[in-house]
């Protein structure tokens, strides 16, 4: 098991009330497995997806990643858990725009402490998603695309233990999308590497092992896709 989800609550002090996002969710997830959290936006999937990956604390409950409190940490230990062994996948890329594609990739190696070698697999990250020739492009040079397929060498430059993904085909064309979906799935079963998405794409969720349901903060439904596919 790589992630567990334990009694956690999150909730916001509004002016007059106490809204609940996320109401008492459980559960768990395997080393190497592929789940995606759907549901109706305002469900709690993106605040989800930043409690698991240590981004944000639970008002209450308890999150262990790779064998990790992570919800009672501090920040500082957070981010290191992350650097370690968290790759990450955003729906608006989240590139620096002063940095070419290949020094994009090489961000994640650079926190680690491994400078060398670090251009050299980030090339070789980039030519795996198809950007052979476009390394020393910047962020505006690149269609969205493009930019996801970096934001993609990137999530897996620091062979994380798993990935989070965050909508990462939303602002991209069906077609484009699919390539990234491709890619996506490939590396992860290439690297090993256990994958989360969040997602309003049923498609991209029906590829995965799992799907996770939430709706009012609540999880409604937990269906294994593999054990479907076995009936």
């Amino acid at each position: 098991m790589i992630l567990e989800a334990k009694e956690i609550f999150k909730t916001y002090k509004g002016v007059n009330k106490e809204l609940t996002v996320l109401d008492n969710i459980n559960f768990q997830v395997e080393k190497g497995e592929t789940l995606a959290i759907v549901g109706p936006s305002g469900s709690g999937k993106t605040t989800l997806l930043g409690l698991c990956a240590g981004l944000d604390n639970p008002s209450s409950g308890i999150l262990n990643l790779a064998g990790e409190a992570i919800s009672q940490m501090t920040e500082n230990e957070k981010a290191e858990i992350r650097n370690r062994k968290v790759g990450f996948i955003f729906q608006n890329f989240q590139l620096l725009p002063t940095l070419t594609a290949v020094e994009n990739v090489m961000i994640p190696l650079e926190l680690q402490g491994r400078a060398d070698g670090a251009r050299a697999k980030a090339i070789e990250l980039l030519e795996r998603v198809g950007l052979g020739g476009r390394h020393h492009h910047y962020p505006s040079q690149l269609s969205g695309g493009e930019q996801q397929r970096v934001s993609l060498a990137r999530a897996f430059s620091n062979d994380p233990e798993i990935l989070f993904a965050d909508e990462p085909t939303g602002n991209l064309d069906e077609e484009t999308g699919l390539i990234v979906e491709n890619l996506l799935f490939d590396l992860n079963k290439e690297k090993q590497t256990t994958l989360v998405i969040v997602t309003h794409d049923l498609e991209l969720a029906n590829k995965t092992d799992r799907i996770i349901k939430l709706k009012g903060g609540k999880i409604i439904s937990d269906q294994s896709l593999k054990s479907a596919s076995l009936l």
